[in-house]
């Protein structure tokens, strides 16, 4: 646990003295320098985050994410950090002062919330995907530039997700310790982003607003904890497309314009999310609401953060797997010789859609079902928890009716982006886990509405039950996920070092080039690489290594 929070540490203030000069950069080039004095700690945090992301998903290309990289990364930290001491230290005393001013009970909670991440986090990871590609997508990151054809013997290593990339840059290694930092720190971050705008609502009267916020906070808290100490998509996904919204409803308040470190930001975030998983494809719909004024200017700062964050998505999709974006043949560009079989996506593609509607059933009858027919089944295998999400998201249809007739435009417009993002998840892949961000921001928004029909009563006592609730909710989930934080505590050996990660006994196997296979056949785990979940049959070398990539053997007819 120690070392985690070390690490932690460590990955903070590298992403925070980058996004800090980044932002001083925006600033002085927007001439925004006198207007906008105060650099919020979350906007140079991830700002320093998506813009590190972006320079390993291009570096990637050209040369393997190893320890060298991390070290010059590390070393080009140090040299902005004195470049800007002396607005550093007047930031990290700003930050300082604004923890001064917390309250007993505050600073309590969020001790606590940090401290039960940290036990949580400290434990097995437990991910199934985790196990069954991405230590291996992580590990061909860190020792090789992208490889062409490397889908071909494993297609899920061809879900070329980005954020396994900048993941590969920030693993942490200790014989069969793996310590993937970016989710927890990212959502930590987040948590108390959340936290003080629960603070500032509840203190200026808007009382609903709090209340969303804290409902945020306490449902990802409850859903997503498990897999924090994972380098999954889903997660960080959900962080930002939480974190954006946090942006936009910086717009709520009357005359409130957005600044241009904000406009970056949420240009990053957005393209960033898109690279990280493409089901959040929609997402790029919220930067309709920054094209209010100078439109011109607005849409190329998109346009330029739209390449600069997508490029290297594309380039490395070419490369694993010969399609403009895998699993997704509809756009099929290139006529390479490293290029995944159609019937191989085509069936990759299935696969991810059947199994998110029913996934005891074979995919071909899945896919052939109408609507009415896997709903059913589907909306049964939920758990309780997203059961509940699921249903209260319903009522969005109805509460986006109300804001329009009570003129709440500004929410509407709010409610028919997360609207718009759930209906092409349902119609695509509909695990809840994919659409983690936008469920949790259904859920709480609808509860808050509700809430805020009262909130212009002086008299409205719903309030003193909405914090009575709120407390409940935090007691619900610390006893929904007591029992792994009391493992931690009970066994010392944690204290320090996060527990181990599984691993599987291999069978060698040669095809033009030694591999390995697990046994039983399945997940590879951190295996050596070259490993393969089955035998391959007809997959051989392009050249003479690994780095000239794989090829599929044309049958002859």
């Amino acid at each position: 646990m120690i070392l985690v929070f070390l690490i932690w540490v460590l990955v903070f203030s590298v992403f925070y003295i980058w996004g800090f000069s980044i932002v001083t950069a925006i600033k002085r080039i927007s001439k925004q320098k006198e207007k906008y004095t105060k650099i919020m700690p979350d906007e140079a945090f991830f700002m320093g985050f998506l813009v590190l992301s972006s320079v390993s998903g291009l570096l990637s290309i050209w040369i393997p994410l190893g320890i060298k990289i991390l070290l010059l990364v590390v070393l080009l930290a140090t040299l902005l950090f004195f470049l800007n001491l002396k607005q550093i230290i007047i930031s990290f005393r700003d930050i300082i002062g604004s923890i001064s001013t917390l309250k007993k009970w505050e600073m309590m909670f969020l001790s606590f919330i940090t401290i039960f991440i940290l036990l949580y986090v400290s434990n097995k990871i437990t991910l199934g995907d985790t196990q069954s590609y991405h230590a291996q997508s992580i590990q061909w990151v860190r020792k090789y530039a992208v490889v062409p054809g490397l889908g071909n013997i494993h297609g899920r290593l061809a879900f070329n997700s980005m954020f396994l990339v900048v993941s590969g840059l920030f693993t942490f290694q200790i014989k069969d310790i793996l310590i993937f930092p970016l989710n927890g720190i990212c959502y930590l971050v987040l948590v108390i982003k959340l936290f003080f705008l629960f603070k500032k609502e509840n203190i200026t009267g808007t009382r609903w607003k709090a209340v969303f916020y804290m409902l945020l906070l306490l449902l990802s808290l409850l859903i997503i904890i498990p897999d924090l100490n994972s380098p999954s998509a889903d997660i960080i996904c959900a962080t930002l497309i939480i974190y954006s919204f946090t942006i936009l409803m910086n717009l709520s308040e009357k005359g409130s314009q957005l600044n241009y470190v904000q406009i970056f930001l949420l240009n990053l975030v957005v393209f960033s999310c898109i690279a990280f998983k493409i089901s959040s494809l929609f997402l790029i719909l919220s930067l309709l609401f920054i094209f209010n004024k100078e439109v011109i200017k607005r849409v190329w700062i998109s346009v330029a953060v739209g390449i600069l964050m997508l490029s290297s998505f594309i380039i490395r999709n070419y490369y694993l797997s010969g399609y403009l974006i895998y699993p997704y043949p509809g756009i099929d560009l290139y006529d390479v010789d490293w290029k995944i079989p159609l019937d191989d996506v085509i069936s990759m593609k299935l696969e991810i859609e059947s199994w998110a509607k029913i996934s005891t059933l074979p995919a071909s009858d899945v896919i052939n079902m109408k609507i009415s027919q896997w709903i059913v089944p589907w909306f049964t295998s939920l758990n309780f928890n997203n059961k509940l999400i699921v249903v209260i998201n319903l009522l969005s249809l109805v509460s986006f009716l109300i804001m329009i007739l009570k003129k709440d435009f500004f929410l509407a417009k709010i409610q028919l982006l997360i609207l718009l993002n759930l209906f092409f998840w349902f119609l695509s892949a509909p695990d809840p886990r994919f659409a983690y961000g936008f469920l949790f921001l259904g859920f709480s928004l609808n509860i808050a509405y509700v809430l805020k029909h009262f909130d212009q009563s002086t008299k409205a006592v719903i309030f003193k039950y909405a914090r009575i609730g709120l407390a409940c909710f935090l007691f619900l989930v610390v006893c929904r996920r007591i029992m792994v934080p009391l493992n931690t505590l009970k066994n010392t050996s944690l204290w320090i070092l996060p527990a181990s990660f599984d691993t599987v006994e291999t069978n060698e196997h040669y095809s033009g080039f030694n591999y390995r296979v697990p046994v039983p056949e399945g997940g590879c785990y951190n295996v050596e690489i070259p490993c393969t979940p089955y035998p391959l049959t007809n997959i051989v070398l392009r050249g003479k290594d690994l780095q000239d990539g794989f090829k599929v053997l044309k049958q002859n007819p």
